[in-house]
């Protein structure tokens, strides 16, 4: 068996190929630029590395600690960098759970150590690529160990590493999801009604005016990026008085920094009126509901297939990819790609964000367009286009 140094050393070499080509899709001419904690920083040097091979160009460093950029340096420049960066890289640092400290109400600060902030909604577009890439950590491995899992395993799955082909895999990957935005947009829906045979079984309507979109993001300058790596998934956001019925969960959540696996919620107008779990599970979801107002009405809904590599994980603990594994409902915030300027005064200004996952094989969807004609855009765990329609 090959040295585990060795089958590292080969999964960051991968892991930086997808971000620079698949993520980025840095070009010649640019310049990146990386923000790490200093024990990323040998990471941060493989990206910049890879990233003159393409650019010509070296990269900016910046050294963070507590959040603070405490160190600014090029690299891999033969000269002092004088462009401004084209492309951002930003490596988070995994860090455990804080100690849950009862009743009480939390700042944006503790939610966001908690994995439960929302993003905010009035984001301009974005003017250049970006990307969010966590690496392993023991602290981040220590809660996935009782699922039999490992942080840098997640990675290389989602990511399907193991392929020699992963770089035109994911490519493809790119193309199918962005042809699936088209087509369902294409579908003009209205409403739809989810149900499985686990208990699962709900109806809403789409906010009015609102589209599909994807992770993969377009510039201001029709650049194609995709801040988190890899995606599977597309999302809309739903009008936020709609969502009536029961949820059960297909999949295991965090919330405050405990995870929960069993957990049913009945929604009605909108929110959150009902919920069953265990006692820990139940007052974990008290405590979220009492935090804000609007933190239990229910705002976007995700949409993925049961092929993708992350609906074989039971939890990730990275809020963007556990909202992937499966077909799930936002409640609160929502992905603050998903919401256009004039979406912003419909849609959930909460300052808290949790997904609920829900996908099953048994999963279908079905859903009315504007004329009230009946659709399956979902079955057997895929999604249903115009070729199976056809069929």
């Amino acid at each position: 068996m090959p040295p585990l140094l060795f089958i590292m050393d080969i999964f960051f070499d991968k892991y930086a190929d997808a971000i620079i080509e698949c993520a980025l899709k840095i070009k010649e001419g640019d310049v990146l630029s990386i923000n790490t904690e200093e024990e990323n920083g040998e990471f941060a040097k493989l990206l910049a590395a890879k990233a003159k091979a393409i650019t010509g160009n070296g990269s900016y460093i910046q050294r963070l600690e507590k959040g603070r950029i405490v160190e600014n340096y090029d690299f891999m420049s033969s000269s002092p960098l004088t462009k401004a960066p084209t492309c951002f890289v930003y490596i988070p640092l995994f860090k455990a759970f804080p100690k849950l400290e009862g009743d009480r109400e939390y700042d944006a600060a503790d939610l966001q150590s908690f994995k439960l902030l929302s993003d905010p909604l009035d984001n301009p577009p974005p003017t250049l690529p970006f990307v969010t890439c966590p690496l392993p950590t023991d602290d981040w491995d220590q809660v996935l160990d009782e699922y039999g899992s490992s942080s840098s395993s997640i990675l290389y799955n989602i990511l399907s590493l193991e392929r020699d082909d992963f770089i035109s895999y994911l490519k493809r990957k790119e193309e199918s999801v962005r042809y699936l935005v088209k087509f369902f947009n294409g579908l003009d829906l209205d409403k739809c009604r989810i149900a499985d045979d686990e208990g699962t079984d709900l109806e809403f309507s789409f906010l009015k005016g609102s589209s599909f979109n994807s992770s993969f993001i377009e510039t201001v300058t029709e650049r194609v990026f995709c801040p988190t790596i890899t995606s599977s998934d597309i999302y809309r956001l739903m009008d936020p008085t709609s969502l009536t019925g029961w949820l059960n969960i297909s999949k295991p959540i965090v919330l405050w920094g405990e995870i929960i696996t069993n957990l049913s919620i009945r929604f009605n107008g909108g929110k959150i009126v009902e919920y069953s779990s265990n006692p820990k599970g139940e007052a974990l979801m008290d405590l979220y509901l009492r935090q804000d107002p609007l933190s239990g009405r229910a705002s976007m809904i995700t949409l993925s297939e049961v092929s993708s590599p992350l609906f074989d994980e039971d939890i990730t603990l990275i809020p963007e990819y556990d909202r992937m594994r499966a077909i799930s409902i936002t409640v609160g915030g929502p992905k603050g790609e998903a919401v256009k300027e004039d979406d912003i005064k419909g849609t959930v200004d909460s300052l808290l964000s949790l997904s609920l996952p829900l996908g099953r094989e048994s999963t279908v969807i079905t859903a009315l367009d504007k004329d009230g004609e009946e659709i399956t855009i979902y079955s057997g765990g895929y999604f249903m286009d115009e070729e199976d329609d056809n069929e």
